[in-house]
């Protein structure tokens, strides 16, 4: 490989600028450093250097402001953008500036320097290898006037979703979020359809778990035809885990043949909460529509980690819900503490109610951290009380009240298989009302196979229909 392509790494960062330069110049490269944004510009119009390594902020500016000019006067400079706790405008602007790749701090030097050898070799061949290097169709991204509420933060937790987000958003293959319940996955979606385009395009929803199994097949493809509907629009289905057999079947044909059918959504999205591949490798979701599907895989961390973001999070709520509801209050800086002490197993959707309870009870203009802190105790006292009480213990004490209530006499024979059966029966209905009735879910959470458990709910006498477990 031809190694003439002259480097420039640009970072105020004294340690990250001398780890890069050691490294690329340990690769054979030809490697200079400047720490400053008025040395980036001096250096790069002078026409020195080929690949630009840059961060974006620095004591004297934003490099992104000025990389339309830089473009403009070196087009033939290719650009890596790295960054640490900037927020998604970032991520975007830098994608729109047609950059090489962007890589959130703290990143991984294998993948930074592969991305530099290929670089390096697209110089060297003056640019006529255009396949050794991918670079993103950024013509149609767009800048949103806002970011909504669950992409907001500067967390190092959310720096590669930003990148990732924002690099779907410039395609049109089905995209999969994956995030835990009350991570507002249908806000994410349709934020993805808007960087995507600059084009007004209609955005549907579908979520699968306010239909029964046995209607997904006429939702999607019958009289109802949810996919004719969405035609030429961004269609997002979440919780796809819960799809039936038959129209797991269908959807796979219809992606699978482009001449199935004129009527084709401009973008699909899928969400889910659970890890699809254990569904795969259980025989409970098809391979091939998983593959389909997931070609674009986003992750969304938790809340518990990106509890950085929870002031800038927390303010903006309480500045929406002082909109909804025309009254101004404020959240006190001191009540920050106490929400950052939660672990939000309902992620951003409980922190969104906790407030919004917060701000209608509150008394004065202003949700103190006393108000706070007395919510959070009482979310970590509820804990403590159910991590106390487990199922063992409540077993026991009705297994001893049972025989006490015999006095001197001994249970009639078959006592285990009655108290097995008083037991079968509540966990089953609870399980299967906990899910909706899904009996594909209910069987993964028991641990028994779905046929069984067909079985043991008609043994049981249990409710056979889904809309009986809502």
């Amino acid at each position: 490989m031809s190694k003439t392509a002259q480097f420039l790494v640009a970072d105020d960062d004294r340690s990250i600028r001398t780890f890069l330069v050691h490294a690329l110049t340990r690769q054979g490269y030809s490697v200079s450093a400047v720490t400053t944004l008025a040395g980036l510009w001096d250096y790069t119009m002078t026409g020195r250097g080929n690949i630009l390594i840059t961060d974006v902020g620095f004591p004297d500016g934003d490099v992104l402001d000025v990389l339309p000019r830089i473009k403009k006067k070196r087009p033939d400079l290719q650009i890596i953008i790295m960054s640490a706790r900037t927020n998604l405008l970032t991520a975007i602007k830098a994608q729109k500036h047609e950059v090489i790749d962007y890589f959130p701090k703290p990143f991984e030097l294998g993948k930074l320097i592969e991305v530099c050898n290929r670089a390096a070799l697209l110089h060297s061949n003056n640019g006529k290898e255009e396949t050794l290097i991918t670079t993103i169709n950024t013509s149609n991204i767009s800048v949103p006037d806002a970011i909504p509420i669950p992409l907001v933060g500067q967390s190092a937790a959310m720096q590669n979703t930003f990148k990732l987000l924002t690099r779907y958003s410039a395609t049109k293959v089905p995209v999969l979020i994956h995030a835990e319940a009350g991570a507002e996955k249908e806000e994410i979606a349709r934020t993805l359809c808007q960087i995507g385009t600059q084009e007004k395009i209609e955005f549907m929803s579908l979520n699968l778990s306010h239909t029964p199994q046995e209607e997904h097949l006429n939702l999607l493809f019958g009289q109802e035809n949810i996919i004719k509907a969405a035609a030429n629009c961004s269609l997002f289905i979440n919780n796809i885990e819960l799809l039936s057999e038959d129209a797991q079947r269908a959807f796979m044909r219809y992606l699978d043949n482009p001449n199935s059918s004129p009527f084709r959504p401009d973008r699909i999205i899928v969400g889910t909460c659970v890890d699809l591949r254990n569904y795969v490798s259980q025989g409970l979701f098809r391979d091939d529509l998983y593959f389909s599907l997931s070609s674009a895989y986003l992750t969304v961390p938790p809340l518990r980690e990106r509890i950085e973001d929870i002031k800038t999070l927390a303010n903006l709520i309480v500045k929406s819900l002082s909109d909804e509801f025309g009254v101004a209050k404020k959240l006190q800086s001191d009540a920050v503490t106490f929400l950052q002490s939660w672990n939000w197993p309902g992620n951003l959707r409980e922190l969104i109610f906790l407030l919004r309870r917060l701000f209608v009870n509150a008394d004065s203009y202003e949700i103190t951290a006393i108000n706070v802190s007395e919510e959070i105790k009482l979310l970590q006292i509820n804990t403590i009380e159910d991590k106390k009480t487990s199922l063992g213990d409540s077993a026991q004490f009705h297994i001893d009240k049972y025989l006490k209530a015999l006095e001197d006499k001994l249970p009639s024979s078959g006592l285990y298989d009655r108290i097995i059966q008083e037991v079968e029966k509540p966990l089953i209905y609870a399980t299967m009302k906990r899910t909706s009735g899904n009996q594909i879910k209910a069987s993964e959470i028991l641990g028994i196979n779905r046929n069984t458990l067909r079985k043991k709910i008609k043994q049981l006498n249990l409710p056979i229909k889904r809309d009986e477990y809502r």
